[in-house]
């Protein structure tokens, strides 16, 4: 018994402990691979989901902070606190933002507006609320690939309208809800209900 403990192992055993080393390899290899490349074709799915995430975020907050506050154009003429609908903006409004104060308020009002420019939603924003001819807005790209963003506005009487001010005897008025409808150019769409002037 000793003689053949001494001796190691045969070259047959030694041929099938690597025969089966290579297979037990081969498959490790084969799963990890397909595991890579499941997630190297998921990942570009996953950005353009928390891309999306992060604009509806940004939708959600900024018409949650919408304030009743009228404001004056760059002519000096009244203005609507809430505008949507007509032209190319597809809307516009006060906001507040209690990280920006101002001397007279506890919380700071800027405008905010949302356009749709060649497949891409952009964010513009003014830092004043009543601009003076030469204010010009910082616009910032929030989601590209946009094929179609349609909003609308729930009055006080409950009736939706693609335009507000629904009447131009309160230019202070917000809408009770704006529903926006965002289609994708991959064919996706979503559609949420936002609150103006819900938020604190």
């Amino acid at each position: 018994m000793r003689a053949r403990d001494a001796q190691g192992f045969t070259l047959l055993e030694l041929l099938v402990a690597v025969a089966i080393f290579a297979i037990a390899a081969q498959l490790g290899y084969g799963g990890l691979r397909q595991i890579l490349d499941g997630r190297a074709a998921l990942a570009p799915r996953y950005e353009e989901t928390a891309r999306l995430r992060h604009a509806v975020t940004l939708l959600e907050r900024d018409f949650s902070a919408a304030r009743p506050r009228a404001v004056r154009d760059a002519l000096g003429e009244p203005a609507p606190a809430f505008v949507a609908g007509g032209g190319e903006t597809l809307a516009l409004f006060s906001r507040a933002d209690a990280a920006r104060p101002t001397l007279l308020d506890a919380v700071g009002l800027y405008r905010v507006a949302y356009r749709l420019e060649q497949g891409e939603l952009l964010r513009d924003t003014w830092p004043v609320l009543d601009a003076v001819q030469g204010t010009r807005p910082v616009s910032r790209p929030v989601l590209a690939g946009v094929a179609r963003f349609s909003l609308r506005c729930l009055t006080t009487d409950d009736t939706w309208t693609t335009v507000w001010p629904a009447t131009s005897n309160d230019l202070a008025a917000l809408p009770r809800a704006v529903e926006i409808e965002l289609s994708l150019e991959d064919g996706r769409s979503l559609r949420r209900l936002l609150l103006p002037g819900s938020g604190g």
